[in-house]
């Protein structure tokens, strides 16, 4: 992460940043468990004085900062990125990926 990407006049998109990007470090070097469902991610959240709910969070991942850090949520978990080749099929992560390209065209 850069320090440009910190550098907003959002408050509250600064400190979503520095959470999720401290809980994918974790995750990445072990000191984090790789398994986290939507609710322990809102309740992480909610200790860092984050108030999200599930819809916002839903929203959030598909757009800037999230999207550069959260893959995907499946169910009730959520997949970080570098997570989503140990998760599903290939075929149906491609799949998926193409279904939301479509997606993103037929909004505009």
């Amino acid at each position: 992460m850069r320090l440009f990407e910190l550098a907003g006049p959002d408050p509250l998109t600064v400190s979503l940043i520095s959470v999720i990007s401290q809980l994918k470090a974790d995750i990445e070097n072990g000191n984090a468990s790789s398994t986290w469902t939507v609710d322990d991610l809102l309740n992480r959240l909610q200790d860092n004085d984050i108030t999200l709910d599930r819809n916002d969070l839903y929203d959030m991942i598909k757009q800037p900062p999230l999207d550069k850090f959260i893959s995907n949520i499946q169910g009730d978990k959520v997949i970080f990125k570098g997570q989503d080749d140990a998760v599903g099929e290939p075929d149906e992560l491609e799949n998926q990926k193409v279904v939301d390209q479509m997606a993103k065209h037929a909004m505009k």
